[in-house]
């Protein structure tokens, strides 16, 4: 019984604000202290319908920009854990704490350090250049989780695989990838989330030419348009929660495929 009060307040904690996004993204007035609003409208969607191509490309720079950064930060995150399970002492320690500075440099030291390399490697204003300084932001997340996974699992079963005669991709892929898959896609969540919600950078980097979700909502949070920013908001939920449902879908598919035993 306690369990079940426990997953309705948790439940509660999460829906409440969507269901409050909901509501305001068609309230046209709600003054203070109503606790319902006084008149609605569908100005929030009409604002999006009105921004047409401009919206869709946006759309479509956010998810490009976020599935490559995942893919990157997830890859690099998988190479450098199997590389520590060979390292100890200092090394691994000081890997570690190379990893965690972004965590402790503040955004706007950091973010303005990396904008001036960016111009002089000519990648200001581009894709390109923002997809690097997301991938710096994402690493982190990405390669703790991706890390202590690894050194739970170990290479045990992947010396046993060698021994009957798998090389080392094969004992790999199907012996360690498996375990890993989990993981990987907790790595991957974060760091797509990370790298779509972020703001700051891509404005510096991106110099406001190029435009991403992100970019197209701030304007109304900072004006406090919260109809029209429950609207977008809604979008970025809904768009979020499509492409990470795609990749759990190809997860299960990569599963059943190799949930059969197959000699080496």
């Amino acid at each position: 019984m306690k369990a079940k009060w426990l997953n309705g307040i948790m439940g509660l904690i999460i829906f409440a604000p969507i269901l409050l996004m909901g509501v305001w993204a068609v309230t046209a007035r709600w003054p203070w202290p109503d606790l319902w609003p006084e008149s609605f409208s569908l100005r929030g969607l009409q604002e999006i319908w009105r921004q047409g191509g401009r919206l869709g490309h946006s759309i479509f720079t956010s998810i490009l920009v976020s599935l490559v950064t995942a893919f990157l930060a997830t890859a690099f995150s998988l190479a450098s854990a199997r590389a520590l399970l060979d390292a100890s002492g200092f090394l691994t320690r000081l890997i570690r704490m190379t990893l965690s500075l972004p965590f402790l440099i503040p955004v706007t030291v950091l973010a303005t350090g990396i904008h001036q390399k960016m111009i002089q490697w000519g990648l200001s204003n581009s894709v390109t250049g923002i997809i690097l300084v997301h991938l710096i932001y994402s690493l982190p997340y990405s390669a703790y989780l991706i890390h202590d996974a690894y050194q739970a699992i170990g290479v045990r079963l992947e010396e046993q695989a060698w021994l009957l005669g798998a090389n080392r991709w094969q004992a790999f892929m199907k012996v360690s990838l498996p375990q890993l898959i989990p993981v990987l896609f907790t790595s991957f969540s974060m760091a797509y989330i990370v790298s779509f919600s972020q703001y700051f950078l891509t404005l510096m980097i991106g110099g406001g030419q190029v435009q991403t979700l992100s970019i197209l909502i701030f304007p109304y949070l900072q004006a406090n348009d919260r109809t029209i920013a429950s609207n977008y908001s809604l979008l970025f939920l809904v768009i979020t929660l499509v492409v990470l449902a795609v990749f759990q879908l190809a997860i299960k598919i990569y599963q059943r495929h190799y949930q059969t035993v197959k000699y080496y």
